[in-house]
């Protein structure tokens, strides 16, 4: 087996996602997921996950808002984390339309887009590091960025001021569907069906995400012909 990796490792090219690069010595900030100054080996200058960049995912958010009507906005909603046990959370896993429009990796954030993109994160770090409102700027790009202390201070204005609003129900956080604003936009059927947009988003392939396909698949034939 040793060898088989040793062999695969060998056959795959430094140009990769897996490639080797030596790892980071400098100081960082941690916002919770791997960044270029953290994991130099997994993420590139200029990238917020593998293989994407700031002008990946603001591609996407213009798409998004393109999709949408006249004086729309569009929440979307991290994955909660779900436990196993009463102490032990299983594998956490990112809600899919969350993280293609803003590739944060991490619970406990909102996002929200209308005529700009502004985001609200976790007040509180004790769960271990996680994006805050800093991170969220500089590293999501986030054009504002709130505490979610101040959700009920400032979304429901957003939420009142729109004619429609676009949000996957089955997914929504306990945080959004408590603000009266957002039952009363329910209510009077406001809110509609977010991945009905983001599934059309999604048929096509932008350049980056046909590159990593190809690497993936690369990668995968590698393997297979090593284990014939």
């Amino acid at each position: 087996m040793q060898i088989l990796v040793r062999k695969l490792l060998h056959r795959i090219s430094t140009k990769q996602t897996i490639g080797l690069r030596a790892y980071s010595t400098n100081k960082f900030i941690d916002v919770g997921q791997p960044t270029p100054a953290s994991h130099p080996q997994l993420t590139k200058e200029g990238e917020i996950t593998p293989g994407k960049g700031a002008e990946e995912y603001n591609s996407r958010r213009k798409r998004l808002l393109d999709l949408l009507p006249e004086n729309s906005v569009a929440i979307l909603t991290a994955a909660p984390v779900k436990m196993m046990t009463d102490v032990v959370p299983y594998t956490y896993r990112q809600d899919a339309d969350y993280l293609y429009i803003t590739g944060c990796e991490q619970p406990g954030g909102l996002a929200v887009l209308s005529h700009e993109w502004s985001t609200f994160v976790q007040d509180v770090n004790w769960k271990g590091p996680v994006a805050g409102v800093e991170a969220a700027l500089e590293t999501f790009k986030a054009e504002k960025a709130y505490p979610m202390r101040k959700i009920h201070e400032i979304l429901p204005d957003m939420i009142g001021r729109s004619s429609k609003l676009f949000h996957n129900k089955e997914a929504a956080a306990q945080t959004l569907t408590d603000l009266k604003a957002f039952q009363k936009a329910d209510y009077y059927g406001k809110v509609k069906n977010l991945s009905k947009l983001t599934d059309v988003l999604q048929w096509v392939k932008s350049p980056a995400e046909l590159k990593l396909m190809r690497e993936s698949a690369s990668i995968a034939c590698q393997a297979l012909f090593y284990t014939r």
